[in-house]
């Protein structure tokens, strides 16, 4: 197994937070080499610095966005939106927001949630070069946390309740609607990489606000008109919802159905299954997993991260595992994944293990790119 030289980059952020964005404050903690071994090398590239509840990266700018508590921290919030440049270490603070929600899509941070207990749920559209807020959208009849995904033509797709609104993130103006059927609320939203598909994953709403149970639906993302729905089959019961990755021609489904969960691909063309898991002889792979999954997509795969150290990369098309390592040493092991860069062929995630939280960089072999 080759040993891998890990560097920890270290960041200093003081002062009072407050509404406006700060100037960047270099890095002062020195550049430390460790050394993990781990079967695809990885980088430790910036430790996280307090409970954060929301992160994104863009690898593009190599800066990492995340809400992290205030001072004084208290459980229950407010939340500071933090950029950190993982090239210098600089870290930017900008507004509180009480809310736990972040996505970056469509060139801008869309921070969502609860301001209050009984309030409406609110998003708010942040610009990432200053950090304060452009605009706050409101979604007609929204009942719980609003979810973004990017749209086609600078658009972004929202989410809550039942209503979904593709809104211009130029203008703030609403570009096209659409309400789910009746007993359904939006878990999660992905739109296909060609930016013509919006992919829903919707539970059943039952007595008292709950959710159950997992549906997906396929849209137009330009025009909102529903074009498919797979319930039941191959999605078997879920405890509430799903998590999708679109891919080009289709979109990954993961699922729990209690302590253990399930992923498939679903092909564009009526969400007809490309391929579902097999008879549960190991909860060791990419389809059956225990409590977690977490997966990306970019560079022509899709990458796929689990609670057991799997890590893996998926064709996209067929659902074949183009190449797979567990890895065995806890601090290699990933919490979620956030963005694959294939330009730098670098899958980025969160470690969670071995005394360190933050943003890693993994290199994995030529053969998983596509």
């Amino acid at each position: 197994m080759p040993a891998a030289l890990v560097l920890v980059a270290g960041t200093a952020c003081g002062g009072q937070v407050t509404a406006r964005a700060a100037p960047a404050t270099p890095a002062v903690q020195p550049v430390r080499a460790v050394e993990l071994r781990a079967p695809w090398p990885e980088r430790r590239i910036v430790p996280e610095r307090g409970y954060a509840v929301g992160q994104v990266f863009d690898p593009a700018a190599g800066v990492l966005y995340a809400l992290v508590q205030g001072t004084p921290a208290r459980a229950g919030g407010p939340w500071v939106l933090q950029a950190t440049n993982v090239r210098t270490g600089a870290v930017r603070q900008g507004g509180s927001y009480p809310v736990t929600g972040l996505s970056l899509a469509s060139g801008y941070l869309w921070v969502g949630g609860w301001p209050a207990a009984g309030a409406p749920p609110v998003l708010r559209q942040v610009s990432p070069g200053t950090l304060r807020t452009v605009r706050s959208v409101s979604i007609p009849g929204a009942y719980w946390a609003t979810v973004v995904a990017a749209g086609p033509a600078g658009s972004v797709w929202a989410g809550s309740g039942r209503t979904l609104l593709r809104v211009s993130a130029g203008r703030g103006t609403v570009l096209a609607r659409a309400v789910l059927p009746a007993g359904l609320g939006v878990d999660e939203l992905a739109v296909s990489p060609d930016g013509a598909d919006l992919y829903v994953s919707a539970a059943h709403v039952v007595a008292g606000g709950a959710e159950e149970g997992a549906v997906v639906l396929e849209y137009s993302a330009r025009t909102g008109d529903l074009l498919a729905e797979a319930d039941r089959t191959p999605i078997s019961y879920s405890v509430a919802g799903a998590e999708l990755t679109a891919l080009p021609g289709g979109v990954w489904v993961s699922f729990r159905t209690g302590s253990l969960g399930v992923s498939v691909l679903l092909s564009e063309r009526a969400l007809s299954t490309v391929i579902a898991p097999g008879p549960a002889v190991s909860t060791a792979s990419v389809y059956r997993w225990p409590m977690s999954s977490s997966s990306v997509y970019g560079g022509g795969a899709l990458w796929v991260t689990t609670q057991t150290g799997l890590v893996a990369c998926v064709d996209p098309a067929t659902g074949r595992v183009r190449a797979a390592e567990t890895v065995t040493s806890t601090a290699a092991q990933l919490g979620g994944l956030l963005a694959a860069d294939g330009a730098a062929r670098h899958v980025f995630g969160l470690a969670l293990n071995d005394g360190y939280g933050g943003l890693v960089a993994i290199t994995p072999p030529r053969g998983c790119w596509g």
